[in-house]
């Protein structure tokens, strides 16, 4: 049964990551690579790194739909009536869930763990080298905005292949400083000396904002007092330095396959690298939390199959199984989503309360398979 199990399961989450790849390539891929001139080996590995990204919807419900039709099509086999008279009971068919579920744990801790962090990276640095190279080759049309790393760039008009006007770029120069550059035109990308690349602008104004004065500043602009006439004109926030100049050399970042990974971001570090950090604060946590949520989630899901399918009738027969796919999908996106909130009780307390949570739910579930062990050997007379 459950060889069974894991062959259904395949089936369903190739199927799901399908559905997934093909909504990246519609809304990513189309719209942005093609605009860029990317080639089928960029679009290639776009959509190979991207496949991690889609495991922590499609693990869960793939392990849910591969228990429920398995179970269910031995229980209209009339199969579990036959175990009954050999002995086997429930204890049976929840050891067999808690088996899968553990299996399906480990593998989402181990693909979350370190295979996505590296696909996560990869997808980035691949973006951006071909937002790069386009650029560089200068091919790219006005209306649009081109990130490269923490540059922002737009063109009103023009072509960057030979002249662009009214530029506008934008810079992330630390956590809580920005610039923004204006100028009226931007020359065809030059290779610089030791082949550095960047970009020629005329007619230029650079401004730099902290970002951190910004959030102060619009705290102050809410307590303001109502009927006051010149508060728009005292809350604008002057930049902290402004320069003219006629003409403006700017390097861009360098993207390419050689650049070293930055290991200090949680969402880019493996688990090895996850715990080798000295000090962790609330992200690294709730990165931590949400790979083990993930693992939770596969763990649970077997035993709610179980329960779906007790519960299947045939007046429940089109609700059961959608019924458990919504829950899961609910505890995926709501519960991941709000990790962060438990994270500001530490390493200790987010797991306490995660594992706490999984034993309790995986508890109610094992005693509902047992108060409803009858409901796995009468048939409804369905196919499936």
């Amino acid at each position: 049964m459950s060889a069974d199990i894991f062959k259904i399961t395949l089936i369903v989450l190739v199927t799901i990551e399908a559905l997934f790849l093909s909504d990246v390539i519609v809304s990513r891929v189309l719209p942005e690579l093609l605009s860029l001139g990317a080639g089928i080996g960029s679009i290639a590995l776009i959509v190979l790194f991207s496949v991690p990204n889609g495991l922590f919807i499609a693990l869960p419900t793939a392990l849910l739909v591969g228990v429920y039709i398995v179970v269910l099509r031995r229980r209209e086999n009339q199969e579990f009536k036959i175990f009954a008279g050999f002995g086997y009971g429930p204890r049976t068919l929840s050891l067999t869930a808690v088996t899968v579920g553990l299996t399906g744990a480990a593998l989402s801790l181990a693909l979350s763990g370190f295979v996505e962090p590296v696909s996560r990276y990869l997808l980035v640095t691949t973006l951006e080298g071909v937002a790069h190279q386009a650029i560089r080759d200068g091919d790219l049309a006005s209306g649009r905005f081109y990130q490269v790393g923490d540059t922002t760039i737009f063109a009103a008009s023009g072509h960057l292949k030979t002249v662009a006007g009214d530029v506008f770029m934008h810079q992330k120069r630390s956590d809580d400083l920005g610039r923004v550059i204006v100028a009226s035109r931007l020359f065809n990308p030059k290779i610089g000396e030791q082949n550095q690349f960047g970009l020629l602008l005329n007619d230029v104004n650079v401004y730099e904002f902290s970002d951190r004065a910004g959030e102060r500043k619009a705290k102050t602009a809410q307590k303001r007092e109502p009927g006051c006439v010149d508060c728009d004109q005292k809350d604008i926030l002057p930049p902290l330095k402004y320069m003219y100049v006629d003409k403006f050399y700017m390097d861009l970042p360098k993207v390419s396959a050689e650049v070293t990974r930055n290991w200090r971001h949680p969402r880019e570090t493996n688990f090895i690298d996850l715990f080798s950090v000295a000090e962790w604060d609330a992200r690294h946590v709730e990165v931590f939390g949400e790979r083990l949520l993930r693992s939770v989630l596969c763990l649970l899901t077997p035993l709610l199959a179980l329960v779906a399918v007790a519960v299947t009738t045939k007046a429940t027969l089109l609700f059961a199984l959608p019924a458990a796919s919504a829950g899961v999908l609910f505890l995926s996106f709501f519960a991941s989503n709000n990790v962060g909130v438990i994270s500001q009780y530490g390493l200790g307390g987010a797991v306490a309360i995660l594992l706490g949570g999984a034993i309790a739910m995986a508890a109610v579930l094992i005693v509902l398979v047992w108060k409803l062990n009858g409901r796995f050997i009468g048939s409804i007379g369905i196919s499936v």
